[in-house]
């Protein structure tokens, strides 16, 4: 497919939350805005209710002195969160999203780090937070209705603190803290500019319209889910929806019909699989599918005649689901084609949480399932120092780009140079300019000969075979210097198909011998496709699933994910 980088869509410009969102509800006032479950039923705000809410919220706020002052917000998905985002971002002062599943001591950190006036959290992460010893004031969403009735009184009695309030779109509005896969938490400052530049921006190159519906299912501390799951939605009128848990996905997808999902690769590859297992259990269901793929294969294009092809499929997403937004990590390119045949759209985007997040992306103009697309309008990217092989680290310039770590000036030169983002990220181009990603900069292993091992090559191998559940690929210290491991999770359901198939009792000496030899003739395999130097020379298999972040990313510096025997 062709990219036409002059062909964008015209939006309206953006620069603070706060217009965003007064602008969508001049557009858009009695559009639903939010959908959620509340007991048995399913409650709606509009965008004027909304509007409404944050003004009180955010009176409220003020008048416990807050205002200009850093507020976090961490929790469930929820109405509530968003509101606090909201309020805070649009009338209060700075806000910070902490990720709920943080241990205590972690959120203590964060709090402590920023300067946190005050946290409004929800009842899941209660007992975390009373137990927490900063001097931070700290609110329950469950206080909400509360809250409300106190800002909408002090509006009624002439509070301006909201209507008065300045927002500088191009100081520090919102703070972030990410350590990712590996290295120590640090707090990334955005403006309110860098966030709003991005969602215009991408907004320019994928239609979305006030008649969407996203169904929000990533957690919304995460910058991915916050940009595009919630604030974009918001500047184009369309709703969220808000998923109560993965185990009840299957039910709000048919509740709440979403058109867009935006999802990490884990969870796309997951649904996959259980309709591909789907198949498997009705008589002649694999033949079906292959024949239902080389047929939709043949209407090329089509979007609805893909659709058609795979009806039930689509009936078990709500009936309406047009688009795919995958991020966080690389998405195989079995399940991209997969989604395709499908009938439903896939884009794949790449970012961070220093750029806002996105700075590279598929877009309405051109898709391929082996890259991650150009570069977001208003965006530069480059390759740095690039090898003979063209791979070398992606930097990236552009309004997106973060004013740079908190309280921390040495790591904040360390990945900025004139105006350049240096992402840590290795990547090459193809012929048509497209941007692909090899690895990481931090993950990769230098061998006692000098050569650079990635462990995302073989990693991408690897799982393809339906036996390997999770897997890392990582260097330990042998006598002859760095040895290539590997450590694998494996499917267990797939492991004991195949062996029980031949007759082998799980459990069994023999059926553990067997396992052992599935998965070493894996590697040999895997290893044909590389030079002798870059063999895995280990292989560990593990009872446990990895650690990993809240984006299912395996963290790669864990002590117990790096066990080495």
């Amino acid at each position: 497919m062709k990219y036409n980088a002059r062909f964008v869509y015209n939006v309206r410009n953006v620069v603070t939350i706060r217009q965003l969102l007064e602008s969508s509800f001049e557009l858009f006032p009695n559009n639903a805005a939010f959908l959620y479950h509340e007991q048995s039923n399913v409650v709606e705000k509009t965008y004027k209710a909304v509007l409404a809410d944050v003004k009180a919220f955010s009176t409220y706020l003020n008048q416990k002195g807050l205002e200009g002052k850093i507020i976090a917000v961490t929790g469930k998905n929820c109405y509530e969160w968003a509101l606090t985002y909201l309020a805070v971002a649009c009338g209060t002062g700075i806000i910070i999203p902490v990720d709920k599943d943080l241990r205590e001591d972690e959120i203590d950190y964060l709090l402590r780090d920023s300067g946190a006036a005050a946290i409004v959290y929800s009842s899941e992460v209660e007992e975390k937070i009373l137990k927490n010893k900063s001097d931070c004031i700290k609110m329950s969403m469950d206080n909400m209705g509360a809250y409300l009735d106190e800002g909408n009184a002090l509006l009624k009695q002439g509070d301006l603190s909201y209507l008065h309030h300045r927002i500088d779109p191009y100081a520090l509005g919102i703070l972030l803290y990410t350590s990712g896969t590996t290295g120590v938490a640090k707090g990334v400052m955005l403006s309110q500019n860098n966030i709003c530049s991005n969602i215009v921006n991408v907004c320019r190159m994928v239609h979305v319209s006030s008649e969407d519906r996203v169904l929000s299912v990533l957690p919304l501390h995460h910058t991915y889910e916050c940009m595009a799951g919630f604030l974009s939605i918001l500047f184009l009128g369309g709703s969220i929806a808000y998923n109560r848990s993965l185990k009840k996905l299957q039910a709000d997808f048919l509740t709440f019909r979403p058109t867009i999902f935006i999802a990490v690769p884990l969870i796309l590859e997951s649904l996959r699989k259980m309709i591909i297992k789907k198949y498997s259990k009705i008589f002649g269901g694999n033949m079906v599918l292959n024949a239902q793929r080389t047929v939709s294969t043949l209407a090329g294009p089509l979007m609805k005649a893909k659709k058609l092809v795979f009806n039930s499929v689509n009936a078990a997403f709500g009936g309406r689901l047009r688009l795919i937004l995958s991020g966080a990590a690389p998405l195989s390119p079995e399940t991209f084609r997969d989604y395709e045949r499908f009938g439903i759209k896939t884009l794949i985007g790449y970012g961070l949480t220093e750029t806002s997040p996105v700075c590279i992306m598929h877009s309405d103009f051109y898709r391929s399932a082996d890259d991650i697309g150009y570069p977001i309008v208003g965006v530069q990217a480059k390759i740095s120092d690039p090898g003979e092989d063209g791979v070398g680290e992606l930097a990236v310039k552009g309004p997106n780009v973060m004013l740079g770590y908190y309280n921390n000036p040495e790591e904040t030169q360390k990945v900025m140079k004139d105006g350049w983002f240096y992402t840590g990220d290795l990547a090459k181009q193809k012929q048509n300019g497209a941007f692909q990603i090899t690895g990481r900069l931090k993950s990769m292993i230098v061998l006692p000969s000098g050569k650079k091992v990635f462990p995302e090559e073989f990693e991408y191998y690897l799982m393809r075979y339906p036996y390997v559940g999770e897997c890392m690929v990582y260097g330990v210290d042998g006598e002859n210097g760095i040895e290539l491991t590997v450590s694998i999770y494996p499917n267990t359901e797939e492991v004991d198909k195949r062996l029980v198939k031949d007759n082998f009792v799980p459990d069994s000496a023999e059926y553990n011998y067997a396992k052992r030899n599935l998965f070493e003739n894996i590697i040999r395999e895997v290893n044909e496709k590389f030079p002798k130097y870059k063999h895995i020379r280990r292989v560990i298999l593990r009872d446990k699933e990895f650690e990993k972040t809240t984006t299912r990313k395996i963290k790669r510096t864990a002590a117990a994910n790096l066990k080495q025997d």
